[in-house]
């Protein structure tokens, strides 16, 4: 994440950017942060309340033919980056789902139309199989080769 950047982003475009306000997490034109997202409601101009590159309408199973993940961030610090001199930030980014392929047509999506594209930069990713547990004189991975 570029901290500095987004850090010198005015509160209402970061909002717009994630979908969700800040101090409370809620959903935009919601009250709380487990609130349901309403991807159908406008303004009274007509304009959508989740802007249309929204990191949280682009992301949504909504928008991705209901393709589900499982995702948790993990922010970590580590000083200073010394080739820019910036903070050296981030997320760890860790998203568990049946099918890979559903998680790749969600990023591809995203690294397209996401506004949050501007405060972020990629830096490596991996997928990885976990099997199920072993049944009883079975063995890990079983399933795998059945």
């Amino acid at each position: 994440m570029l901290i500095e950047v987004w850090d010198r982003t005015f509160l209402q475009d970061q909002e717009q950017t994630i979908g969700r306000v800040k101090a409370s997490g809620a959903p935009l034109g919601a009250g709380a942060e487990f609130d349901p997202v309403d991807l159908a409601a406008v303004t009274t101009h007509g304009d959508p309340v989740v802007p249309a590159d929204a990191h949280i309408r682009l992301a949504s199973p909504a928008e991705n033919g209901d393709a589900r993940i499982l995702r948790r961030g993990y922010s970590f610090t580590d000083g200073m980056d010394e080739r820019l001199g910036q903070l050296d930030a981030g997320l760890f980014f860790v998203s568990f789902q049946r099918d890979p392929a559903a998680f790749v047509a969600l990023q591809t999506r995203l690294a397209r139309h996401d506004a949050l594209n501007e405060y972020i930069s990629h830096t490596g990713s991996a997928v990885f199989a976990v099997p199920r547990g072993a049944q009883r004189g079975g063995y890990v991975g079983q399933q795998l080769f059945s």
